[in-house]
């Protein structure tokens, strides 16, 4: 077994470089797994390149292959494809949580951080994008979406774009909107009922597809005006909405709350965002969901989800790489994200 890898390594000044390290001992319930393709979660891995003040080897989404198992390890075997969160013993040297782009992984078998098996005769590019679909799907689970609601999703990066898809597969009329027409054109091709460049006007053009708000908005931009733009759509509960005979009707709150609509806040936030704590959105009820992180059993959802076909991975590839061109990679990621969607590591050469 290999004692040596290569991995991608931010390090303090923003600098990224490609360097060898020692790997760390398999122990009895680890299994070490061999990268295959390893994909950039972009707003996050940005986020850290500019706050990293030690070494740190990023990522948190590989497909991969075991190739050693412990002696206490049961269900896992040598040449199983899985994918990974990527939650890794650490490499001597590296005070890392994550280090998923690297040639080999030391990762426990056991708990919620265990890989997840990918189905038989599974292409592993086609399973690139699930450990990021896992973050998303949490949040489309906990809006529990019926066929035939209405979803806008604000913002379309990665986790806002893998939000929209995973609504759409559920049965929702999906509009997405953007600072970026190129990520609205991909979000066309995959299924998005309408989409819509932001703009002075986007919140009327947005309202102008639903219902006076929509029965579900996902804020995935990360940022304040788009925070601020998802709560004005957001449909009124039925007292909320104006003119009606009467305006208010004042039914008892309990029977109106399973009609509540959902915002769903996908993106995390470096700043406060103020808002008032009355009237900030229509009616007198409003489900927040704030999912965080992802469990395995987000992450088999995921894989499973894939493999029916509700999503597919290549929708939101825009580039697979050699990992030796991470450097100029994250770079690209950084200084023009707008124009830059997406980058898969290949680790199979």
């Amino acid at each position: 077994m290999p004692r040596k890898i290569t991995a991608v390594v931010f390090d303090k000044g923003s600098k990224i470089t490609v360097q060898d390290f020692d790997l760390c001992p398999c122990g009895p319930e680890d299994v070490v797994v061999k990268s295959i393709y390893s994909m950039v979660s972009s707003g996050t891995e940005l986020r850290t390149l500019a706050e990293t003040t030690a070494p740190q080897i990023p990522g948190y989404s590989v497909i991969g292959e075991i190739v050693e198992v412990g002696e206490k390890v049961k269900g896992y075997r040598p040449g199983d494809l899985i994918s990974t969160r990527n939650c890794p013993r650490l490499v001597p040297g590296i005070n890392s949580p994550c280090g998923g782009h690297a040639t080999f992984h030391v990762i426990p078998a056991t708990g919620e951080d265990r890989p997840v098996l990918l189905p038989p005769g599974a292409k592993p590019l086609d399973y690139v994008v699930s450990e990021l679909g896992a973050i998303t799907i949490r949040g489309v689970e906990g809006a529990d979406p019926q066929p035939g609601e209405s979803c806008i999703v604000v913002g379309q990066g990665m986790i806002g774009a893998l939000s929209a898809a995973w609504f759409h597969s559920r049965g929702c009329k999906v509009i997405v909107t953007d600072v970026e027409q190129r990520r609205l054109d991909r979000a066309m091709k995959w299924g998005a009922y309408a989409s819509v460049l932001s703009g002075p006007d986007a919140k009327e053009r947005l309202l102008a597809y639903v219902n006076r708000g929509a029965d579900i908005v996902v804020e995935g931009s990360g940022s304040s005006p788009g925070f601020l733009l998802a709560l004005q759509l957001i449909r009124p509960t039925p007292q909320g909405f104006p003119g009606s005979t009467p305006h208010y009707r004042g039914e008892t709150i309990g029977r109106m709350r399973l009609s509540w609509p959902r915002l769903v806040l996908q993106a995390s936030y470096q700043k406060e965002v103020p808002v008032h704590p009355h009237g900030f959105f229509p009616g007198e009820g409003l489900t927040v969901i704030t999912p965080s992180d992802r469990s395995w059993e987000d992450r088999a959802l995921s894989v499973e989800s894939i493999r029916q076909g509700k999503i597919k991975s290549a929708d939101f590839i825009d580039r697979v790489i050699s990992y030796k061109e991470a450097p100029a990679a994250y770079a690209a990621l950084r200084d023009d994200k707008n124009a830059n969607f997406s980058v898969v590591f290949d680790w199979s050469k």
